[in-house]
């Protein structure tokens, strides 16, 4: 076999790119620490609660970030994902998502990363978009560029996830392993998540996670800080 003749059958072996792949790869994209959103600017209240020993290891910390995925805000935000992925009007959903914020730090929270998110799909994918929450945002972006919620979803989750323990490994601080500790153990119950709001709908939305509310409230007094939220 001959040079030519063996990269050709090279290139035949090799694996041929996929429309999911490039959808993959923009909701990498979009969900990164670095995409210019300034998620890293907000605790979610986690800071308050930090600050008043409500989280104060690993253990706790994993507990918090659980009970927002089973009860509270995240599985909402995944919710109105889904809702407006699968053609419910997204005005009205938007509204329900700003309602479903407990403080005006949370609505402040996902309306501002929800600008930031619209100028760059206006900037960049030349979507037009504008004055959304980030959920919101996130699903018409995801609807624009025909990606499923399967790949929106778990990305969507794990990346708020993720910021939230970036939180902790700065305030606590509980460090880096144990950080990574953490999100691996969060990420079946991410997947449980996922499955039930599959199954959701809008009568499904709500949240019994009272303390995490409470710290969105209470964070705005809290002094000094560190966050916006």
């Amino acid at each position: 076999m001959d040079m030519v003749e063996h990269i050709h059958m090279n290139t035949l072996k090799a694996p041929m790119h996929t429309p999911t792949d490039s959808k993959l790869i923009t909701v990498m994209q979009w969900l990164s620490p670095a995409f210019p959103i300034g998620g890293f600017a907000y605790s979610h209240g986690l800071e308050w609660a930090i600050n008043k020993g409500h989280v104060g290891n690993r253990e706790e910390l994993q507990k918090w970030i659980s009970d927002l995925l089973e009860y509270g805000s995240l599985k909402n935000d995944a919710i109105l994902i889904k809702l407006v992925l699968q053609g419910s009007d997204p005005k009205e959903i938007n509204e329900l998502a700003m309602a479903l914020c407990p403080a005006s730090e949370r609505l402040s929270e996902t309306q501002l990363q929800g600008g930031a998110f619209c100028k760059i799909m206006r900037d960049v994918w030349s979507l037009e978009l504008n004055d959304l929450t980030l959920p919101i945002a996130l699903a018409l972006a995801a609807k624009n560029e025909s990606i499923d919620q399967n790949l929106v979803l778990p990305a969507y989750l794990h990346s708020f996830c993720s910021n939230l323990i970036s939180v902790a490994t700065r305030l606590i601080p509980i460090g880096q392993t144990d950080g990574q500790k953490t999100l691996r153990e969060l990420s079946p119950l991410i997947l449980d998540c996922v499955r039930a709001v599959v199954k959701s709908n809008i009568d499904d939305l709500g949240s019994t996670c009272f303390l995490s509310d409470v710290s969105a409230m209470q964070h705005e007094y809290l002094q000094p800080r560190v966050f916006k939220t």
